[in-house]
């Protein structure tokens, strides 16, 4: 059994062995492949990497290239302003040399016309004296026109003089008109010591007025407005203006103080 066992214990190592020595040869051409295709690998890369470097520089090469390019256009453009300036100018020169030409030609029809003895020095003589006549002139129309100005300015001053007077006698017409009240006691409130009287603002009275009342050629008290409408007025008595032994009733004339006074 010991000798089976050792047999079989030898066989499996020579098998082992075989295969052993057989994956080793594997092995080694499998590595010996790997290795020549890193190498392939690597010279395929190192070839890219040249390639794209050559490309970048190409394309480095363009954009100088473009650049220049875009400067020469530019530079063609700036040429091309340039002479249509140029021909614009020369254009512009040759019409005012037409003009110039042209009105030449009109001053030699004019001066062929002038009477004869009558120079262009002569011309110019009167001219001058046309100027300083014109001159001379223009300064009398200012010295004139001052002279309207002063006396517009003293129209205006007595125009705002008059208007003044008129004002005034406006004023004055106005206050103799409201001087000239004359109303009448109408009711009294003894009990609460106020009267009313038959006129109101349209009369001009206002609370500010003061006011009067008399009897005959007698005064017999004054009044304190408390209010005042359209044709009524409603004034307190003042007791102590009001003249001993008589007392305010209605018909009582209704004056105003100042004019009293």
């Amino acid at each position: 059994m010991t000798k089976v066992l050792f047999i079989l214990s030898a066989v499996i190592i020579l098998v082992s062995a075989f295969f052993a020595y057989q994956n080793g040869r594997e092995f080694t051409r499998v590595r010996t492949s790997v290795i020549a295709l890193n190498n392939d690998v690597k010279k395929a890369l190192d070839d890219a990497n040249k390639i794209v470097n050559d490309v970048n520089g190409v394309v480095t090469n363009i954009g100088t290239v473009q650049g220049e390019l875009d400067v020469e256009g530019e530079k063609v453009k700036s040429q091309k302003l340039k002479l249509a300036q140029i021909e614009n100018d020369l254009k512009r020169d040759q019409d005012l040399l037409e003009s110039n030409n042209k009105k030449l030609a009109d001053l030699r029809q004019k001066l062929d016309k002038l009477p004869k003895g009558m120079k262009p020095e002569t011309m110019v003589e009167e001219i001058n004296s046309m100027k300083k006549s014109t001159a001379e002139l223009q300064a009398q129309a200012e010295l004139k026109k001052k002279d309207v100005v002063a006396e517009e300015e003293k129209m205006g001053q007595a125009r705002k003089d008059y208007e003044e007077v008129v004002r005034k006698i406006e004023d004055r017409k106005k206050s103799f008109d409201r001087n000239s009240l004359v109303a009448r006691v109408v009711a009294v409130n003894d009990a609460w010591g106020f009267v009313v009287i038959d006129a109101g603002q349209s009369s001009g009275i206002n609370e500010a007025t003061k006011l009067l009342v008399t009897r005959g050629t007698h005064t017999v008290g004054k009044l304190s407005i408390i209010s005042v409408q359209g044709n009524r007025t409603v004034a307190n008595i003042l007791p102590e203006t009001v003249a001993s032994g008589m007392s305010i009733a209605p018909g009582d004339r209704v004056i105003l103080e100042n004019l009293y006074h």
